[in-house]
């Protein structure tokens, strides 16, 4: 996973996420069950995040569905809230 932050296209926000994850994963630690990102940042990192094995494809796999699920469970915006202005 963490070569895969370093292949990633550069994004904003980036330098969060690959020390987010450098910390999660140290040596000598056990991983962390839960990662957390902000929504524009973990939005960036799924769209730009380069799938280099399985682990990884699964990891974003995780962080899409996790986007997905998301918005499944915010409340409908009204018409005038989703029109462009």
């Amino acid at each position: 996973m963490r070569e895969a932050v370093e292949l990633t296209p550069y994004f904003e926000g980036r330098p969060a996420v690959r020390d987010t994850i450098r910390e999660a994963l140290r040596p000598g630690l056990a991983p962390a069950s839960t990662i957390v990102f902000g929504r524009e940042i973990a939005e960036r990192f799924a769209g730009r995040l380069v799938t280099s094995d399985l682990p990884t494809a699964l990891a974003k796999v995780k962080l899409l569905r996790a986007l997905r699920d998301a918005d499944e469970s915010c409340p409908p915006r009204s018409e005038s809230t989703t029109r462009a202005a």
